[in-house]
């Protein structure tokens, strides 16, 4: 089970969504225990708990602080395939220290997310909580133009025709995922005009194992795990 919890600040107390409560409840959690709780955006609250509603609950706050990020970022572009490996995909992702991912839409997506962004936030939070990180990564579905603006210098495309991982990396790095299919000839062509493409190794690998070992090697050279 998640470790802390989420919470809204106001004032000097905190509130708790209902999939919080819900948390609480498996927990059983009663008034007057004390919890740890973030905010996602690096506060780390200690709270002790007054309330908890049907679907809502509020404690005050006994103590705060800010919990620091390192400079490095690590930026994930995901392709929005079926749902269940996009899920577990992005899980992984957070635990591997992730700060941003994106979820794009391309010519042979099989999936679209738009109007999806609570249920990936939500994915996100949940994934967080349980590796407790106090800062959240920003989720967002995009399409496939958007990388372009939305992509550190230093991205690289995962490609089994690409060259090694290079041993030197800067300080902010993204990684380009293609879909199941595939991208298209054009979209290929366009992305390796501007990024680079690297292989993991011998084997073809589906997207999302691609995707964890690259995030991993990466993570693991920004310092993030």
């Amino acid at each position: 089970m998640p470790n802390i919890y989420f919470c809204i600040p106001k004032n000097d107390s905190v509130y708790f969504d209902e999939h919080e409560v819900t948390h609480m409840k498996v927990m059983r959690l009663k008034e007057g225990e004390i919890v740890e709780a973030t905010d996602g955006n690096g506060g780390k609250y200690k709270v002790i708990i007054k309330s908890i509603g049907k679907n809502e609950a509020y404690g005050n706050v006994l103590s705060y602080e800010f919990v620091e990020v390192t400079n490095n970022k690590l930026v994930l572009f995901a392709p929005s395939g079926r749902w269940e490996r996009l899920r577990w995909t992005i899980e992984k992702a957070v635990e591997l220290g992730v700060d941003e991912i994106y979820v794009f839409n391309n010519e042979r997506a099989s999936r679209h997310y738009d109007d999806k962004q609570d249920k990936l936030e939500l994915i996100v939070r949940e994934a967080s909580k349980q590796c407790v990180r106090y800062h959240f990564p920003t989720i967002k579905p995009i399409e496939f133009l958007d990388i372009f603006s939305l992509a550190p210098e230093s991205t690289y495309i995962l490609d089994f025709k690409g060259r090694k991982i290079p041993k030197r990396i800067s300080k902010s790095v993204g990684i380009i995922a293609g879909p199941e299919g595939g991208f298209s000839k054009s979209e290929l062509k366009l992305l390796k005009s501007k990024f680079k493409s690297i292989c993991l190794g011998k084997k073809i690998l589906r997207f999302e194992t691609a995707i964890i070992l690259s995030t991993g090697f990466f993570a693991m050279k920004l310092g993030k795990i």
